[in-house]
This record gives structure tokens, sequence and C-alpha cells, in this order.
């Protein structure tokens, strides 16, 4: 039997990590975006410099293509992280671990809204129109012994249950919201972990090793942003999509 480390591993303390090394070069000096082939990843891989703003508290940066900004704002209702993309590519991410047990309820609870929706140019499904307002990825080990990575997105366009496979790697992804948030109120979200994973992996989880967010829209060169709040895993805090 597993027993659970964590439940709460996302708390927004409004303190920041280091300081940016170097500002990634204005638009106007990027070079451009170039899509990837079997074998040979896209030259975006390869970016790596630190960005120009702080990061929130315990996360770390992955630069895909030049910098997407990530900042912590105090709300009412608690502290959220807005993101903004002008056709960038980089996400946050951070470590934890929860260990699942059989007679467990663990559903992931959060908050989001997409607040400007990438102009995509091709299907979401493609390397082209791979750019999403906001993911939140999940990732950890199947009983199988298995990796798996795992992304809840905001589509454009695909249907609210759709699964498909990510044109860049093996993770698997699941629209939960589609179309432009015209309330602009935050969207509350809980999902049984467990049963998602096995419809998209066919196995049964593990463990949850981290979690990321990202918005990116790279591959349409638009803008997109969004807001997302607190993450917990643990019991259901909202009805259970």
């Amino acid at each position: 039997m597993f027993r659970r480390i964590t439940a709460t591993f996302l708390g927004f303390a409004l303190a920041f990590g280091p300081l940016s090394f170097a500002e990634p070069p204005p638009r106007s000096e990027r070079a451009p975006f170039t899509l990837g082939s079997p074998g040979n990843p896209p030259a975006f891989m390869q970016t790596d410099w630190r960005p120009g703003y702080a990061i929130p508290h315990s996360w770390r940066p992955r630069y895909f293509y030049y910098e997407t900004r990530y900042e912590v704002k105090n709300t009412p209702a608690g502290p959220i992280i807005e993101t903004y993309a002008d056709g960038t590519a980089s996400w946050i991410q951070k470590r934890l671990l929860y260990l699942f047990k059989t007679d467990d309820e663990v559903c992931i609870n959060w908050t989001w809204s997409a607040d400007q929706l990438p102009d995509l140019k091709a299907p979401e499904t493609t390397q082209a129109g791979d750019d999403f307002a906001i993911r939140l990825y999940v990732f950890g080990q199947l009983i199988s012994g298995r990796s798996y990575g795992f992304n809840y997105v905001w589509s454009n366009n695909q249907a609210p249950g759709t699964v498909w496979t990510s044109p860049f790697s093996a993770n698997r992804l699941m629209a939960l919201q589609r179309g432009p948030n015209r309330t602009g109120k935050m969207v509350p979200e809980s999902r049984d972990l467990i049963a998602d994973l096995e419809a998209a992996t066919g196995n049964r989880p593990s463990t949850v090793e981290g979690i990321a967010i990202m918005t990116d829209s790279e591959g349409s060169d638009s803008v997109a942003a969004a807001r997302i709040s607190d993450v917990h895993i643990g019991p259901c805090i909202f009805s259970v999509s």
C-alpha cells in the first residue's frame, strides 16, 4: 500500500527565485521557429537562457522557444499566476511526490481562465498548431514502471474530453475547456486523476512526481494569455467532471 506524502504542492508564496542572468533577445531578433521531423527535435529545444523576470518561488523554468512570462498576483480569492506568451514557449515546473494508495479518492483541483487564445493556423494535433492559452502538466510513474506525461489543456476547438498524443512527444493531452472564456471568471476543475490517467495511458498511476504550467504560442506566432490558481491533489474540491 502506498501512503500519501503530500496533498497540497503548489502554494504560491509571494517570494521569488534568483534574478535573471540575461534578457532574451527582442522579438525582432528571434531566430525563426522551425518544426522538427522524426528523430530530429526542433531547434527551439536548445534554448537555455534565464528569464528577464523573477520566477515564482520554488518553480524552475524550462525554455523551448523564447520566454513566456509567469507572474504571481494577489487576488481576493488568493494568489494566482498570470501568464503571457507572445509567439513564445517556455514553462515553469515544480517537483513533488504523491504516492497513490488503492483506497484513495484522488482528484486534481484548480481554477483557471483562458483570457486570450492563440490565433492558430493549423490543427492543435499538429506541431504547427500545438499552442494553448493554458496547460497543466502532470508527470509521474505508472504501476507498470513506465513514466507518463499528461496535460490538461484549454483548447481552441477540441471537444471537452478529447484525448490525443502530443506531436512533439509521447505525452497525452486532454481538452477540458473549449473556446474563449467570455465571462472572464476563473473556471473550477476537479478531475479524477486515476480515471483520467488510466483512460489516457491504459495503466493505473503509482506516483505523481511533478507538475508544470505553460502558455505557448510559438507555432502560431500569436499572443496567448491566461490565469491559473493554486493546485491541490487529494479529495475533490469541486464537482467532479
